[in-house]
Formats: structure tokens, C-alpha cells, sequence
């Protein structure tokens, strides 16, 4: 499956027509069926990053420097538009801007929604961690309403 987020742009075919001296008929094909809500809601999330963030910050020891946490979360977040730009660029498409904001944009909230280093060790943040997990869940749903423009 690929990571770009599909959206209805039509192509044109040509095809011969039935008879010799007849017009060429054009018609409009879809390459692939459109992501629907689920499907961009999925392609949204930065799941590989997530993932990458959550076993190197496994990895390193309790007792780490809390900069070196978030050192690895600014470095985690920076991964995210690299490796959206590289996903939704392959084949020869232009990158899918939206979908690299948005997943840009997803990666912090991640974060804060996981929990434990680096956030962990705020106050406030261990009186209010489900903060994280709702902002989580309706920013996830309201990228999913959006559907990116064709070609874009």
C-alpha cells in the first residue's frame, strides 16, 4: 500500500476508434479507487516515525538526561516531512503537500498524547496527560475529513 494519499484525478486515455476514417475516442479513466475517510485518516498519521520514536526512546535508560529525550523527539519530529515528502513522491508525483503538513503537524501531538519521556517530566503535564490523548483523537478525525485537492 502506498503511503500517498489517493486522491479522484482522472486521466484521459485515448483509444482507437472501432472503423478506419472514425474519431479517437477520449475517455476519462481513475488510476485508483480515491482514499476515502479511513484511508487518508490512516495516511495522515506519521505511523513509522511514531514507531521509530517510541523503540529508540525505549532503548535509552531511565536515568538519561531529560535533553537527551527531547533531543530524540525534535530529531523524531524533523524525520517526518523527509519522510512524507520521499512517500509521496515516489513515481514520479509531486509531493503531497497537505499530507506532509498534516502529518507534521500530527507527530507533536503524538507525543504528548504517548506520554512518559520527554513530556513526563513536566508538572502540569502529569496532571493533564489526557489532554494528549483528546486532542489526539479529534485532530486525527478532522484530518481525515479532509480530502486533499486532486493533483495536489
Amino acid at each position: 500500500m502506498s503511503r500517498r494519499i489517493i486522491t479522484s484525478t482522472p486521466t484521459v486515455t485515448r483509444s482507437a476508434g472501432p472503423a478506419i476514417g472514425k474519431e479517437p475516442s477520449i475517455q476519462m479513466a481513475s488510476q485508483a479507487t480515491p482514499d476515502d475517510f479511513l484511508g487518508r485518516l490512516i495516511k495522515y498519521i506519521p505511523a513509522e516515525i511514531v514507531a521509530l520514536f517510541i523503540a529508540v526512546r525505549g532503548i535509552i535508560p531511565s536515568n538519561a538526561p531529560a535533553a537527551l529525550m527531547w533531543w530524540i523527539a525534535v530529531l523524531s519530529w524533523l524525520l517526518v516531512p523527509l519522510y512524507f515528502w520521499i512517500a509521496t513522491t515516489r513515481d514520479g508525483e509531486p509531493p503531497m503537500y497537505r499530507q506532509i503538513l498534516f502529518g507534521s503537524v500530527a507527530f507533536p501531538v503524538w507525543v504528548f498524547a504517548i506520554g512518559g519521556p520527554p513530556t513526563a517530566q513536566w508538572t502540569w503535564y502529569q496532571a493533564h496527560s489526557y489532554i494528549g490523548s483528546v486532542l489526539l483523537i479529534f485532530l486525527t478525525v478532522v484530518f481525515g475529513w479532509l480530502e486533499p485537492k486532486p493533483g495536489s
